[in-house]
């Protein structure tokens, strides 16, 4: 073998590995994101409820005015 051929031979092995890493990658993200999607939602609080529900508001009214301006 040449020096060339072997340089090229080279080239092509990482070209390879590069082409299967970006596949494993591509069928291996969208796996890992729908587990840590599921671990995310199992999570909840102490008592059971969700934890993205903000808890209820004990009192009728709205949220407070907005400061008013001065001047």
């Amino acid at each position: 073998m040449r020096d060339f051929e072997i340089v090229a031979v080279v080239i092509g092995l990482f070209f390879g590995i590069g082409i299967a890493v970006g596949m494993l990658l591509v069928v291996a993200l969208p796996v890992l994101k729908s587990v840590t999607q599921h671990r995310r939602d199992a999570r909840r609080y102490m008592d059971g409820g969700d934890w993205r529900e903000l808890p209820p508001r004990d009192d009728d009214e709205g949220p407070p005015p907005w400061p008013r301006r001065r001047g």
